[in-house]
């Protein structure tokens, strides 16, 4: 059978990572996570995975169930409140949350570059109640197209680390504006994990500088003073019940104490 082609850009590529955390994650005897459409992106794909396999250590691949296993865990308390509300999933890459949390009445949104996109429409398709668009999360006429029932849930996994600080600033204030009372949930990393990101896990997957991390968080109540609207709903670590190895133990608890990596949830206005 032959391959689908993945030709995609820099940042982009960064996409292939938490697929093939998720797909190595499902083919355990006891997976925390679940993702057929992962594995079998996975052998579908044109894309050598050989150095991700080889050079990923436990805790990158943990962090990448953990977080979707949060935004799981999110989507659904939101819809326990909005059943048929609107999802957005802001640089969707090749995840499957639709698949894992649909309800049957919600409205969902998978948004991500146009190359991502065409990428993505090989393997998962659009329905009525769930549509694709090709745009940048920074660009302002996508937002036309979102449909709002009872309320709105936007998601950012692996994404706003890759932008510059006053971008991701603008767009928190855009949507606290746009749409009081919505919620943001996404994972945010230190200047440390940063460092250790792009060293390890970037130059480790075999992608060079175009492809590095960029913003960098000190402290989560930085993002809170940028909007007097916008709330802090909870903090979520990913390694405080890690059960596999006592180094990963280790070395995890250390990353949650020093807050090298974690997810943001936050009420946006009124």
């Amino acid at each position: 059978m032959d391959k689908v082609n993945a030709a995609l850009g820099n940042v982009q590529k960064t996409l292939f990572l938490p697929l093939w955390g998720r797909a190595v994650e499902s083919k355990k005897t006891r997976p925390m996570l679940v993702d057929d459409t992962a594995v079998r992106i996975i052998e579908q794909v044109d894309y050598d995975f050989s150095q991700i396999t080889r050079n990923m250590d436990d805790l990158s691949q943990i962090a990448w169930i953990r977080r979707s296993m949060y935004c799981d865990r999110v989507i659904r308390e939101f819809l326990q409140g909005y059943p048929e509300g609107t999802i957005v999933n802001i640089g969707c890459g090749l995840d499957t949350t639709f698949e894992r949390t649909d309800n049957g009445k919600l409205k969902w949104y998978d948004l991500d570059l146009p190359d991502v996109i065409e990428l993505r429409s090989k393997f998962v398709q659009e329905n009525e109640r769930r549509k694709f668009i090709p745009a940048s999360f920074l660009e302002e006429a996508w937002l036309e197209e979102i449909e709002v029932n009872g309320n709105v849930l936007f998601l950012a996994a692996g994404v706003f680390y890759y932008f510059q600080e006053n971008e991701i600033k603008d767009f928190l204030i855009r949507l606290t504006d746009r749409y009081p009372g919505s919620e943001l949930f996404f994972d945010v990393s230190s200047p440390i994990g940063v460092r250790v990101a792009n060293k390890k896990v970037v130059a480790g997957a075999g992608l060079d500088e175009k492809s590095h991390l960029v913003w960098g968080l000190e402290n989560k109540k930085e993002i809170l003073a940028w909007d007097p609207g916008i709330k802090l709903l909870g903090t979520y670590y990913y390694y405080r019940t890690l059960h596999t190895g006592l180094r990963n133990i280790l070395m995890g608890l250390l990353s949650d104490v020093l807050g090298i990596q974690y997810m943001l949830h936050l009420k946006l206005g009124g």
